[in-house]
């Protein structure tokens, strides 16, 4: 019989972190248990102990305490070494570039993250550094490669959703969150009948009803200095309460901020933070009196869905749709809350945040170009009439609007980060590349969009290259604001009936420019990246257009 001596124990406690990681941690995905594991690794040493001191040794605390510590310590040291080890030299991804750090933990860009706020920014200091493929995590990728946007999330992908999205969601789910093909495509049919084309002119009233509403704040508050963000915000809040819950929040009518915008910003903040590290959302979840933000919006969700439940609006929005397949469906997920509560979310984050930024930025850049600005005006006068029957349809052609909304998403995409996706277990070929399976990769629209390769003078706002200048877009593939394929965004035309509908009634009644002290800076620099954007504030003045006879 060996003798338990502490040189017996670092070795058994040394051998079990080796196998640990080559038997368990290093095969599959684990994000889930993250809960269970860490639980496992906080009770185990107190279980060891009491085991040690009750049947081993015969003086327990201090003989006990000393084989507990040698064991477990000598058990993660082992673990943690294997682990950076393998990370660092033996790992699919050992031979691409990017920062040594990256190789071994996710931690430091989780710091820099936090320092900064800004991660697409970081990523496009890397594309700077390292060229267009970069090791960014242990078992992640990022690429500013054109070629990677068919392979990773085209039509024809065999990319499949990373973790991130099932923590995210945790412990809900949603049609954009989930990473089974079969779910997603059973909910996006119910989705698509919320946004067919009969529903979406049924819609229009809806978007009229809170332009005007929009209009009226700005002929009150004209010659004022106003901010933006703030109204845009209010706009698309409104109009998505409307949308999801049968009810506006009237912050439109009231001036006043709703409860519901705070609940977001607090949700919505941890994801910022620790988006490089998913598995810390599921832990924060489950730890009690953890991710207060995450819960309160959570739970805020439960009330309205509970509310809306009750009462049928006067017309069907979005979310009549969902109810109904929850009532009438024999489809077990159609059943499932989880469900419906997870698609709350999803309406609230999909149809304000990314609405709100990208108003925000449009009149950024039609305040900073007056040259932009009276050339839309000049569109638009020659057609527009506000009110019409076939306005909608009217503004859908406008080839000058549309170029502004198009490079307003090409330089500020709503989600500038880019969406992750996991390889196929045989991996996929971008360009001469070969990115091994099972491995995260990612295409950050934000640097995507500033490609000299793909788009003449990048960095400029230019809206003819959508029309008469098509030549200034070298590759169109890239530009993707509404994801393409399978997951591409299911309200993108209603999105972009408030854009235009909210640009043209503004633009023809009023001249815009930026408020004493402002020129955009503060937006350009201060505004956050939490999955979505969390803007800044930008100062702008409307004044009432003179009508010359």
């Amino acid at each position: 019989m060996v003798e338990l001596t502490l040189e017996v124990v670092a070795l058994v406690g040394a051998t079990l972190g080796i196998a640990s990681h080559l038997g368990y941690f290093i095969h599959g995905e684990h994000h889930m248990q993250a809960t269970k594991i860490t639980a496992f690794f906080v009770i185990a040493p107190l279980l060891l102990f009491v085991i040690i001191s009750r049947y081993i040794v015969d003086n327990p605390y201090i003989e006990a305490g000393k084989i507990t510590a040698v064991g477990t310590g000598c058990y993660f040291t082992a673990l943690s070494t294997s682990i950076l080890i393998y990370r660092a030299f033996f790992h699919p991804l050992r031979n691409f570039a990017g920062p040594f750090s990256a190789r071994l933990s996710k931690v430091v860009h989780v710091l820099w993250i936090v320092k900064s706020s800004k991660n697409y920014l970081l990523q496009e200091k890397l594309f700077e550094k390292y060229g267009e493929f970069v090791r960014v995590g242990p078992n992640e990728l990022i690429t500013n490669s054109p070629e990677a946007i068919p392979m990773v999330i085209g039509t024809q992908s065999k990319c499949t959703k990373a973790p991130w999205y099932e923590c995210v969601s945790y412990p809900n789910t949603s049609l954009h969150l989930t990473r089974s093909r079969i779910e997603h495509d059973k909910r996006r049919k119910i989705w698509d009948r919320g946004f067919s084309a009969k529903a979406l002119r049924d819609y229009e009233p809806r978007v009229k009803g809170f332009t005007n509403d929009l209009m009226s704040q700005l002929h009150k508050h004209a010659n004022e200095p106003m901010n933006v963000s703030r109204w845009m915000n209010f706009f698309a809040f409104d109009m998505m309460g409307d949308m999801a819950f049968g009810k506006s929040f009237d912050m439109l009518k009231t001036g006043e901020k709703h409860d519901m915008i705070e609940l977001l910003q607090e949700g919505m903040a941890p994801l910022g933070v620790v988006t490089p590290i998913p598995w810390l959302l599921i832990l924060l979840q489950d730890i009690p009196g953890a991710a207060a933000g995450p819960k309160k919006f959570i739970k805020f969700h439960l009330e309205q869905i509970a509310a809306r439940k009750k009462f049928i609006p006067e017309s069907p929005d979005l979310f009549s749709w969902l109810i109904d397949a929850e009532k009438q469906s024999n489809d077990p997920i159609h059943k499932d809350p989880r469900w419906l509560n997870g698609d709350c979310a999803l309406i609230v984050v999909a149809g304000s945040d990314t609405t709100t930024a990208t108003l925000t930025h449009i009149f950024y850049h039609l305040a900073r170009s007056a040259e932009v600005f009276t050339k839309l005006r000049k569109e638009l006068d020659s057609f527009y009439k506000p009110g019409t029957e076939s306005e909608f349809r009217e503004l859908q052609e406008a080839a000058y609007l549309n170029g502004v909304i198009n490079e307003t998403l090409r330089l500020h995409p709503p989600v500038p980060g880019g969406m992750l996706r996991v390889t196929p277990p045989e991996g996929i070929t971008i360009g001469e590349t070969f990115i091994p399976g099972n491995v995260t990769i990612s295409t950050p629209l934000y640097s995507l969009g500033r490609l000299e390769s793909c788009f003449e003078k990048a960095t400029e706002f230019i809206p003819e290259r959508w029309s008469e200048k098509p030549e200034m877009v070298r590759d169109k593939q890239v530009f993707v604001p509404f994801s393409v394929g399978p997951y591409g965004c299911v309200g993108k035309q209603l999105a972009l009936m408030e854009l235009r509908n909210v640009i043209a009634r503004i633009v023809t009644e009023f001249d815009v420019k930026f408020a004493p002290g402002e020129d955009g800076t503060a937006l350009l620099e201060e505004t956050t990246d939490t999955f979505t954007l969390a803007l800044a504030p930008l100062m702008l003045v409307f004044t009432k257009r003179e009508i010359k006879n």
